[in-house]
């Protein structure tokens, strides 16, 4: 493969979002919590982000929403601009019929917003409470995910492997987007690059402070642009919409304020109480993924959290598009304690001053 990145697709083209796990928050009861973030997504849609991606988690603090549509919907009815993107939900979990018919009430609901982050599920410890196991789940995603799109596709459900009158259903409240919303497809897991660019999705790559480095990024971007450009010539990209180029991008947990020292202030004993989230089921379990704190200087300093100024931020922000060549960014700004004022503020200062301040700096 060539080593020249795909220009047109990496630069010059940077998209921004907001990626969440609505984790829980000390002295809030979830009510609170939901209603402070719809506040968040108010103001979000006023402008500068393009889509608002909410994780699915079972069984742990670091997922207040396990059932996404359920607040996507709610969101749906709360703005107008932004797109909702369900990231992901864990397909294996869910029988596909409900699935297809939930995707199709909240892409009427939201007129036309929504995308839908997919994928088999990255915790096998919240498999194992549905009785899964990995390799379960890969199989079960395998199986009933074709059978979903082609549902939204033609407006007709067949379950898979099924025979007689129950073996095809109508949908009659079928999806507004032709033929089917946006697909996205978060994953850590660089062997799955390739194929993700085959097919066509748009691909969200590593988690906050767990993502690789910024030059094994740029690596992977690499490998997916080429895998869908040849894909897409060969007329392959069966998950891609036409004239739609696909978004190869990354997350990084984010505060803004006005001066570094007042966002390190804001962020470290935040950052602590969204680290116990984080970590709570491998906690839990006995699991030795993550042991021990987390070093909150050690990753500002290593850029896996954006924390500081605008100008510090949008300083890591360019860095990311340029050292990664990313095409989509995905600030996580509400986590652990912050209180809603904060991350309004933070939002506001990342719209009005880090946005314009990244696409300034552009063929730089």
């Amino acid at each position: 493969m060539s080593a020249e990145p795909a220009e047109h697709a990496v630069r010059g083209d940077l998209e921004f979002g907001l990626f969440d796990w609505i984790d829980a928050v000390p002295g809030r009861s979830p009510a609170e919590v939901y209603d402070a973030r719809l506040r968040v997504l108010a103001e979000a849609d006023r402008g500068g982000f393009s889509t608002y991606h909410l994780a699915e988690h079972h069984g742990t603090p670091l997922g207040l929403s396990p059932s996404p549509a359920v607040f996507l919907a709610a969101a749906a009815r709360e703005t107008e601009r932004i797109r909702l993107a369900p990231t992901t939900f864990i397909v294996p979990l869910y029988d596909p019929l409900r699935l297809v018919q939930e995707i199709c009430m909240l892409d009427q609901l939201s007129h036309g917003r929504l995308d839908i982050g997919v994928g088999k599920g990255s915790s096998p410890i919240e498999a194992a409470m549905y009785g899964l196991t990995p390799a379960g789940t890969a199989e079960s995603f395998e199986q009933l995910f074709p059978a979903i799109v082609e549902a939204l596709e033609t407006g007709t459900f067949r379950r898979p492997g099924a025979d007689g009158a129950a073996a095809e259903v109508p949908l009659h409240v079928p999806v507004f987007q032709s033929p089917h919303p946006p697909l996205w497809y978060p994953t850590s897991n660089a062997a799955s690059i390739p194929r993700l660019g085959d097919e066509g999705y748009n691909v969200l790559f590593g988690f906050g402070f767990a993502s690789p480095p910024l030059e094994v990024v740029r690596e992977q971007s690499r490998v997916f642009f080429e895998h869908f450009s040849r894909s897409a010539a060969d007329g392959g990209v069966r998950y891609s919409l036409p004239g739609s180029p696909p978004r190869f991008g990354m997350l990084r947990h984010v505060v803004v304020a006005e001066t570094d020292e007042a966002a390190v202030a804001l962020a470290r004993s935040a950052f602590d109480a969204h680290y116990e989230n984080f970590t709570h089921l491998w906690r839990a379990h006995g699991s030795d993924r993550f042991t021990g704190p987390a070093d909150f200087d050690a990753l500002v300093a290593g850029h896996k959290l954006f924390v500081g100024s605008p100008e510090t931020v949008a300083a890591q922000v360019a860095r990311a598009r340029d050292v990664g060549e990313i095409n989509y960014f995905a600030g996580a700004f509400a986590w652990g304690s912050l209180d809603v004022e904060t991350v309004l503020a933070s939002v506001r200062l990342f719209r009005d001053e880090v946005v314009p301040a990244v696409r300034a700096t552009v063929g730089r």
